[in-house]
Parts: C-alpha cells; sequence; structure tokens
C-alpha cells in the first residue's frame, strides 16, 4: 500500500513538472491578444534572430516550431528592441492565440517610417500562409497596405484559433529598431488623430515662418533672411523625411528618395545651419582657428552630402559618423557664442537659448535613437519640440533686428524731412504740367484700348471662319451613313477650332477611317490636324496605299516631310487609330499610342497600339496592322486622349480607361437619348468645375 502511494506521489510530482515546464514555453511564446488594442507592444515577447548576411529564407523559418530553435534567438527586454546602425536583416517570431469566442480585428504596427524592408507572414496553427504584406521603402508608395507614413497592416484573427506571427525587417545602415504594436481601429484612428493635429501645428509653424521671413528677405533685400529661410525650409524638409511624409507625398514613386533623403536632408540642413549661424553670428570675424575648424566641419558634411547619394559600405558609416558630427558642431556653436560674448559683440539671449535647444534636443534625439534612453517619445519628438523652439527664439532675434532696421529707417526719414518739404514744393510747381500729360497720357490709352478691341474681334472672327472651314473637311453624316448603318460621333473641341479629327475614305473595295489626336489644340492643333487629313487622303487615293500599318509608316513621313524646315524646328505630330474595312467581316487596325476597344458581349477587348506617334521619335519602327473579325452585335471605338484624361469628380483625378469603358456601356443602354448626348452629360458631370483640359474625339461604329 505505502509502494503504491509512493508511486502515485511520484507520478504526480511528475506530472506537476511536466506541466510547470509547458506552462513555461508556453507563456515564453504564446500571447493572448490584448483586450482592447489601444497600442499594446508585443515585441518584447517575440523571438529575434539576426541574418548578418541576409541569407535565411522564408521556408527555413517554416520549416521550425520557433525561431527559438535557431542557434542566435534571443528576445529582448525592451519595450521596442534596438539592433543599432545596421544592414542586417531581423527575423521576428510571436506565437497569438485568441481564446475570445468572437473574431478579432486588429491594425499590427512595425518598424520606423525610414525601414528599407518589412515583410509580414501570417500563419495559422499548420503553418499555412493566410496574410502576407511585403513593403518597406525599398517599394513604391502604393505598394503598403495602408497609405499611411508607417509601417502598419489589418489582420483578423478568428475565435479561438493559434497563430504563428513572421516579421522580416532589413535597413540599410540606419538605426533599426522593432517596434511591434497592437492597436484597435477606434484606437488606432483616435492617435492619428491626435498625432495629425500636433504634427500639423508643427509644420504649419514651419510654413509661416519660411513665407513671413521670405516676405521680409525680399522686402529688406538682406542675405541673412533667406540663409534663416533656407535653414528652416530644409529642417522641415528633413523632418518631413524622418516621419515618411515625403515619401507619402512628394515621392510616392521614387524608391531611392525614399531611402536616401532622411540622410541627403540631414546634410543639407546641417549645412544650411553652419551657413546660417556663420552669417548671423559672424564667425568669419573670429580668431583664425576657430574659422579652421569652422571651414573643417563645413568640408566634412558635403563630403558626408556627397556619400548620402552613394550605395553600399561608405553609405551605411554615413549615418553614424553624420549622427556624431551633427553633435559636434551643435556643441562647437556655443564655443562660437562664447568667442563672440568675450569680443564684446553679444549676440543676444535668444540666440544663445536658440541653439541651448537645438543642442538638448540633438542629444535627446541621438541618445534615445541610439537607446542610451530608452524612450520613444524622445526618439520621435525631441528633435521636433526642440528645433520648433530654436526657430521660434531665432525668428524673435531675426524679428528683433528687423525692428531695428525699422528704428534706423524711421531716424533716416527724420533727417530728410526738411529736405522733403523742399521737393514738394517743387512737386507742387510740377502738378499742373503732369497732370496735363497725364490727361493726354490718358486718350492714347483708351485709344489703344479701342484698337485692341477690334483686333480681339477680328481675331475671333478669324477663327470661327477657320472653325467652318474645319468642319467643312471632316467627314459629313451623309457619307458615314451610305457606308456605316450604325454609328456615332462625339465632338467637342477644347476651344473653338481642334486638334483631334476624323477621316473617312472609301472605294469599292475597302473603306478606311481614323480617329486622331494631333499636337496642341486650338489653332496649332487645327493646323496639324490639316497636314495629317491631307497626307492620309494623299496615301489612299494617289498612293494607293491599303495596309494600315504601311499608311502609318508613309503618314509618318509625309508629317515628317511638311515640318522638315533649315530655318525652324517643328516636332509636332499626332497620336491615331486607322481602321480599314472590306465592308464584309474582316477589320485591320493600326495604330500610334491610341487603342481600338472592340464591345463584345459586354465585355471589351482592346487592341494595343504601336508605342510611337506620327512625326519626329527618337527610335522609330514600322507600325504592325492587327486583323479582326467582326460579328453581328460588335461594337468599336475609336477615341483619342481628351476624354480619359480629364480631371474631375470629388478628388480632381483623371477619369482614366476603366470609368471610360463604364461610360461607353451606359450611354449605349440608354435609346432614348442619343449615344453622344449621353456621353456629353456624362462628360460634364464628370468634369464639374473643372476646366477642359483636351479636345475629345470619339468614333462609335456597329456591326
Amino acid at each position: 500500500m505505502l509502494y503504491i502511494w509512493d508511486m502515485s506521489f511520484k507520478k504526480s510530482v511528475l506530472i506537476v513538472l511536466i506541466l510547470s515546464f509547458s506552462f513555461t514555453v508556453f507563456s515564453q511564446t504564446e500571447i493572448e491578444l490584448p483586450a482592447i488594442g489601444n497600442s499594446e507592444h508585443f515585441a518584447k515577447h517575440a523571438w529575434i534572430l539576426e541574418d548578418k548576411n541576409d541569407e535565411i529564407e522564408f521556408q527555413e523559418i517554416v520549416k521550425t516550431n520557433s525561431l527559438s530553435e535557431i542557434e542566435g534567438a534571443f528576445q529582448s527586454e525592451s519595450e521596442i528592441p534596438y539592433m543599432g546602425f545596421t544592414t542586417s536583416a531581423f527575423w521576428m517570431e510571436l506565437t497569438i492565440l485568441n481564446s475570445h469566442e468572437a473574431n478579432r480585428s486588429f491594425i499590427i504596427e512595425l518598424a520606423r517610417p525610414l525601414t528599407n524592408q518589412v515583410d509580414l507572414i501570417l500563419l495559422d496553427q499548420h503553418n499555412t500562409i493566410i496574410k502576407e504584406f511585403h513593403t518597406g521603402d525599398d517599394f513604391v508608395f502604393e505598394h503598403r497596405a495602408y497609405d499611411y507614413r508607417k509601417f502598419v497592416f489589418p489582420l483578423e484573427f478568428n475565435a479561438n484559433s493559434n497563430y504563428r506571427l513572421l516579421v522580416r525587417t532589413k535597413s540599410d545602415g540606419e538605426i533599426l529598431k522593432l517596434p511591434m504594436k497592437f492597436w484597435s481601429m477606434e484606437g488606432f484612428t483616435e492617435f492619428v488623430s491626435k498625432e495629425n493635429f500636433f504634427l500639423g501645428l508643427y509644420y504649419g509653424f514651419i510654413s509661416l515662418v519660411v513665407v513671413l521671413f521670405t516676405f521680409f528677405g525680399i522686402a529688406l533685400r538682406e542675405k541673412i533672411y533667406f540663409f534663416f529661410v533656407s535653414y528652416v525650409f530644409i529642417m522641415g524638409m528633413f523632418q518631413l523625411s524622418l516621419d515618411g511624409f515625403s515619401f507619402e507625398f512628394l515621392w510616392p514613386h521614387s524608391t531611392y528618395l525614399g531611402n536616401h533623403s532622411i540622410l541627403i536632408f540631414a546634410a543639407i540642413s546641417m549645412l544650411s545651419l553652419l551657413a546660417y549661424a556663420n552669417q548671423f553670428l559672424e564667425f568669419h570675424h573670429e580668431k583664425k582657428w576657430f574659422t579652421n575648424i569652422y571651414h573643417l566641419f563645413f568640408g566634412l558634411v558635403c563630403f558626408f552630402l556627397i556619400t548620402s547619394f552613394l550605395q553600399g559600405r561608405l553609405y551605411a558609416i554615413t549615418y553614424p559618423l553624420l549622427n556624431g558630427i551633427s553633435f559636434i558642431i551643435t556643441s562647437f556653436f556655443f564655443v562660437g557664442i562664447y568667442l563672440r560674448y568675450k569680443s564684446g559683440h553679444q549676440p543676444g539671449i535668444e540666440v544663445t537659448l536658440a541653439f541651448a535647444f537645438l543642442w538638448f534636443g540633438a542629444i535627446s534625439f541621438i541618445l534615445s535613437n541610439v537607446n542610451i534612453i530608452e524612450s520613444e517619445f524622445l526618439a520621435t519628438n525631441s528633435l521636433k519640440i526642440a528645433s520648433a523652439v530654436e526657430i521660434a527664439f531665432l525668428s524673435i532675434s531675426l524679428a528683433a533686428r528687423y525692428r531695428k532696421t525699422q528704428n534706423d529707417k524711421l531716424i533716416a526719414e527724420r533727417q530728410s524731412v526738411e529736405r522733403l518739404e523742399q521737393i514738394n514744393q517743387l512737386k507742387s510747381d510740377q502738378t499742373e504740367t503732369l497732370e496735363r500729360e497725364v490727361k493726354l497720357r490718358t486718350q492714347e490709352v483708351v485709344l489703344q484700348n479701342g484698337l485692341l478691341a477690334t483686333q480681339n474681334q477680328e481675331i475671333i472672327q478669324s477663327i470661327n471662319y477657320a472653325q467652318r472651314l474645319q468642319d467643312a473637311i471632316l467627314p459629313s453624316k451623309k457619307m458615314l451613313e451610305s457606308i456605316f448603318r450604325d454609328f456615332d460621333i462625339y465632338y467637342r473641341p477644347k476651344d473653338i477650332v481642334s486638334g483631334d479629327f476624323y477621316w473617312l475614305d472609301s472605294n469599292d473595295e475597302f473603306s478606311f477611317f481614323a480617329v486622331a489626336d494631333c499636337t496642341g489644340h486650338g489653332v496649332p492643333g487645327a493646323l496639324v490636324s490639316v497636314v495629317g487629313y491631307n497626307a492620309l487622303n494623299r496615301c489612299i487615293n494617289e498612293l494607293k496605299l491599303t495596309d494600315p500599318g504601311k499608311i502609318l509608316d508613309r503618314l509618318t513621313l509625309l508629317v515628317e516631310q511638311t515640318f522638315d524646315n533649315e530655318d525652324s524646328v517643328v516636332s509636332d505630330g499626332m497620336d491615331i487609330c486607322l481602321c480599314r474595312w472590306d465592308h464584309k467581316r474582316e477589320l485591320v487596325y493600326s495604330g500610334a499610342f491610341n487603342p481600338l476597344y472592340l464591345l463584345r458581349n459586354e465585355e471589351f477587348i482592346e487592341f494595343k497600339a504601336n508605342r510611337q506617334p506620327i512625326g519626329k521619335y527618337i527610335k522609330r519602327t514600322p507600325f504592325t496592322s492587327k486583323k479582326i473579325t467582326v460579328i453581328n452585335g460588335d461594337q468599336i471605338f475609336l477615341f483619342t486622349d481628351g476624354y480619359l484624361d480629364q480631371f474631375g469628380g470629388e478628388r480632381g483625378k483623371k477619369l482614366k480607361s476603366k470609368a471610360f469603358k463604364k461610360h461607353l456601356i451606359s450611354a449605349m443602354e440608354t435609346n432614348e437619348i442619343p449615344f453622344n448626348v449621353k456621353l456629353d452629360e456624362y462628360f460634364s458631370e464628370w468634369r464639374r468645375k473643372e476646366e477642359q483640359i483636351d479636345d475629345v474625339c470619339i468614333l462609335r461604329i456597329g456591326f
């Protein structure tokens, strides 16, 4: 009996130990989703693995049950793990449990806005990928999950389910930190709203200072204001790059600038600060050893500016070196201020306080970024706050300088009052003479205005007559009806005359028709359209060409010959969509930039054009012809780009092809209203208050 009890006791102890071990492992690797999700930090629970040579593949990670099984993996004690200045890739892994009875949605925030590569892969308990994102500054901005300056990703976790979250980040030498925040949508929206409010105040202040002191500089014509404005503007651009706004709004399609702008603007802002301080504090009047050190610093920052445009190892080490030299330079300014005080040229308490705040802000920014001070708030905002206070004090100092300048002007004005009184007497004597001259000049102006009005009326009459001439050469409705049983023309010039035109010619064997978009609009476009129209007629009637591709080749030569003149260089031409129809079933198409749409069974088939215009072009190839067999019910559309490129809608953006196709189908569905009238209604609705930017021409033919 005692033996049995002893065995039971040992088994119980063993079970407790196993459960305790399992609980320990579980607690280290599996994290329960937060109840609210308002910026919960989970990075300290994640396993982290450094991939120095960026060689580890995703499949290698998935094959393991956990990153903890791989040698070198570790967990950080910090809420935001700090990896330092590095070019290594880092993997993070977090095992997540949703024990709730309902699905949970979160927004996951990862990395800093300046990280080159940020990959997120969410796997279920069977290691099957259910969500995958690949983004970072090495990708264009539209590649991100949200149009937001930081790296945030929407994830949904099913009820009572386990997940494995894998994150890979990589930098090009900049400081790499690994935050991992879980937000609810409400919490994230509230945080972004508050953050944008304060950021708006900061950037609004920067913009106000730039505009205000630019006017001061223009009004007073003093270089010091332009040096100051340059520094403030570049500092603002540096902060925009640091916060990720410049990549989001200024160059979202340039990954090069997305990666390099922070380092470029950091170097330029330091150069502009050096130039401004030298101008304002007049360092060039100080001792030679001081000015030599100043020039040394200026040269070093210029060197770092050059390396910030490069790639590779030299570019990577520029990050820590520029951070270090920036800290030394801000400290160096205090030496200059001390020397100015010592020589009796006191810069003023505002200037001293300005550089003091900049120095403390730079220290806080650098120390928090290199994780000596563990403060996410200081890393994000210390330099911003310090620069705002610094700029405010410098603005006060410049305003005082402006006030002093104005006072000096007042003194000078008082001294000149007596002289002005003498001059006024002379002016009084001359007033009568001037009044007579003004009357004469006024009469001349009235006469000139009359002449201008007459000339303007004559010009408008000439253009209206040119419109009648242009309309006369276009194919008549009767001519179109003699060839096509079902057609519509939507023709809307931007100005009175048009650079777009439609053309038709026919013989017993074939009918040829086209829609063309000439360079420019108005009178210049109309002149080019006449050249194109006549050249097409020559190709058919004189040269007897029938293949659309060969017609466009010859059309190009004729246009180039027309504009070939030794006394002037003209590179105008046209885009065109040209078709040949055999009056039965075969349609042959060739195009210069302008495609052809075929609508069959309510689906569009697009026939691409050659990517070259009619006219002078750097690298020209023969135009190609495409044969199309049409069936009953087919609709084809020949058009210029004026309708697609029109700005409008709620956001003032271009219409583009997808919406254009919807307009075409909708216009055909309404039998009570003609196709061209309906298209015009859609065009006006889309354009709203926007100005029409180009001529519009659309030809629809039904078979």
